[in-house]
């Protein structure tokens, strides 16, 4: 009934943080295994993969400093990190949604920027895509969690 795969998608930004203790909360109480992923439109694929002939390798490094304060702080919340990932893509969306399929994740947890209805209008989010194109739920943390 419960989720055995939770991914955490994040960017690191103010918005993405409630998402993560949410994340943590739901890993602890039903014993589930949080997938991090960050996924970095200046991270080539390359890079990503640790080439050493790539010229990206300082924002793969960041990401990877990024994911590993995520780790100890859903670990300090309780949770449990079954893996992390940093992903090269252009659209975000598209690479979480592609994750979620490809990984059989049973809930995927996104922040919210909170876009007025203008901006959402014009340019949408990518926790909008995530939740129309999703291979599974997809929890939306605005806010304070």
């Amino acid at each position: 009934m419960f989720p055995t795969k939770i991914l955490l998608a994040t960017d690191g930004s103010d918005s993405s943080e409630p998402a993560l203790h949410v994340a943590a909360e739901i890993s602890s109480r039903t014993e589930s295994g949080v997938h991090i992923m960050y996924v970095g439109k200046d991270i080539s694929t390359p890079a990503a993969y640790n080439d050493p002939s790539s010229k990206d390798t300082d924002a793969v490094k960041k990401a990877r400093e990024l994911i590993e304060q995520q780790i100890q702080r859903i670990e300090a919340d309780g949770g449990t990190v079954a893996g992390s990932n940093v992903v090269p893509g252009k659209n975000p969306a598209k690479e979480i949604v592609n994750f979620t399929r490809d990984e059989e994740i049973g809930l995927a947890v996104v922040g919210s920027r909170g876009l007025g209805r203008l901006r959402y209008a014009f340019g949408g989010s990518v926790s909008a895509a995530v939740v129309r194109d999703a291979y599974c739920p997809v929890l939306v943390v605005h806010g304070e969690a």
